[in-house]
């Protein structure tokens, strides 16, 4: 009897379980594979400004950015589902057949153009929907340059994202100073990283369709060298910009993100075909903010003690 209803605990633990990863799953696969992790990483990175520059921010300015940089990377995913067959299966699969993405960007600008009348300015609007735009446009225009200028992709990525601390500025009328310039500096070069580290997964791919990334024209190799470059870069960027004075201290709490980066870096070379690790780089703009925001509160503590 005892037997019979351990048995019938466990079925029932089972079909919770069971329940459970049917509901999560979908979520999951749509946070990472439907553009939601990039566009919450953007978020992200103007929180993580108004920590470093000790200035407020409002909830309309989180959600500007999720809704332009949710379509872009959408849109750019559903493009590019045929060379995902190659080198990113999964997500290809699970976008194939996918009719929301225009519905999506359409309603994104209809919003965005809501929440630019009420909250900002017609200069912000006009930047916000160049930042959209340009990102639009990468996978059906500005990715093809790349057959004949090396790396451009990578930069053009890059520089869309360095452009989103100067929003913040804009988005709040503040003048650009130095430092914010350094931070674009800074996002620039993280992100400069994190593209070539992709462009590793899909070398095969860009082989095939003519594309002169990085990781094509220096090979595997020296592709990695260069991101051990970049990543001592972007910290010693932080580090001499603290020492002069033109960064605030709390911009070292960027510091173990170089320590962060190598790791993933070092996991990727050992296993270039593992999905996990390169969703390790796509998550750092997410940890930027949060090495900040604990950066921050322990200062605030340290002067409580």
């Amino acid at each position: 009897m005892f037997n019979y209803v351990s048995d019938n605990k466990n079925n029932i633990n089972n079909k919770v379980s069971i329940d459970l990863e049917k509901i999560l799953m979908p979520l999951w696969k749509e946070f990472i594979f439907g553009g939601h992790l990039f566009a919450l990483g953007a978020a992200c990175v103007v929180a993580m400004c108004s920590l470093l520059f000790d200035l407020p921010i409002g909830l309309d300015l989180l959600v500007v950015v999720y809704l332009i940089f949710y379509p872009i990377y959408l849109y750019d995913y559903t493009q590019g589902v045929t060379d995902d067959l190659l080198t990113n299966s999964a997500r290809a699969r699970y976008l194939s057949g996918s009719k929301k993405t225009y519905i999506v960007v359409g309603g994104s600008f209809a919003a965005l153009t809501m929440l630019f009348t009420h909250f900002s300015n017609s200069m912000t609007m006009f930047l916000g929907f160049i930042i959209l735009v340009l990102g639009l446009l990468y996978s059906s225009y500005f990715k093809q340059l790349t057959k004949k200028i090396i790396g451009f992709k990578n930069f053009f990525v890059s520089s869309v994202w360095a452009l989103l601390v100067l929003f913040f500025f804009y988005y709040y009328s503040i003048p650009i100073t130095n430092a914010a310039l350094i931070i674009a500096g800074f996002v620039f070069t993280r992100m400069i990283a994190i593209q070539i580290l992709f462009d590793v997964r899909d070398i095969e791919g860009d082989r095939k369709n003519g594309l002169l990334t990085i990781p094509v024209v220096l090979g595997n190799h020296k592709g990695f060298e260069l991101l051990k470059g970049l990543n001592f870069a972007s910290i010693v960027l932080l580090v001499i910009s603290v020492y002069f004075g033109l960064l605030p201290f709390i911009s070292l709490s960027f510091v173990p993100i170089m320590f962060y980066a190598s790791n993933y870096i070092k996991r990727v070379r050992g296993s270039m075909n593992n999905y996990v690790y390169y969703l390790l780089a796509a998550l750092e703009p997410i940890i930027w903010f949060g090495t900040v925001f604990f950066g921050s509160n322990l200062s605030q503590l340290m002067v409580l003690v």
